[in-house]
């Protein structure tokens, strides 16, 4: 099996385990409904949506699917902004993730002035909002080594979501700014989707294991 074989085989993969991850938060919603995640399923189902939306019209419309993608992403961010401003306590930590998502909402403001919106990836925001989600998730981190929370850590759905996604922007970043940044690479621009699509099998891993590991809130 040569790469562009392994990346039509992971492409499948993406879409069932995203559908999947969206279907197990549908079924256990019962444990964290009274959390900041009981917006979550929803979020999963659009990413799933979107998905295969962006399958559909790939062919027609290939310069919309920017779009879609950029619409996903300001919900995603401003979601999971709001998610760790409600689980961290400290109230400087809590200032500094207003102050990120304050910072990311400008971005977003300021990326269409230098790139058409609704053909080109805004990616000037994608970057600041990765980077601050990061900063985000290390802020969650720092609390929860420092209280008895750690105790029981791996029974905490957020905790599992968080692994998930730091691994995945931590992966993604580097080769969202290589494919955009070169151009003209070819045998390497299968290889770098390759990885992407690895890192979201392994974020939605993490997702699904959450779902099913955790205790009810």
């Amino acid at each position: 099996m040569d790469i562009d074989e392994i990346d039509i085989v992971l492409k499948s993969a993406v879409v069932i385990l995203e559908g999947l991850a969206a279907l197990v938060a549908i079924l256990f919603y019962r444990k964290y409904k009274h959390t900041a995640l009981r917006f979550f399923p929803l979020i999963l189902v659009y990413l799933f949506l979107n998905e295969i939306s962006a399958g559909l019209l790939h062919k027609h419309l290939e310069d919309k699917i920017n779009l879609l993608y950029t619409i996903y992403n300001v919900i995603f961010f401003i979601f999971f902004y709001y998610v760790f401003w409600n689980f961290v306590k400290k109230r400087s930590f809590r200032k500094l993730i207003k102050t990120a998502a304050i910072i990311y909402i400008l971005a977003g403001i300021i990326n269409p002035f230098y790139k058409d919106i609704i053909n080109k990836p805004q990616l000037f925001a994608y970057v600041v909002g990765a980077c601050l989600l990061i900063f985000c998730i290390i802020l969650y981190y720092i609390e929860i080594l420092s209280t008895s929370r750690i105790l029981l850590i791996n029974q905490e759905l957020l905790f599992w979501i968080s692994i998930g996604l730091l691994l995945f922007y931590v992966g993604y970043l580097p080769i969202k700014l290589t494919r955009h940044y070169s151009a003209n690479l070819t045998d390497g621009f299968v290889t770098l989707r390759v990885v992407h699509r690895i890192l979201i099998i392994i974020m939605n891993g993490c997702f699904i294991f959450g779902f099913l590991w955790t205790k009810k809130k």
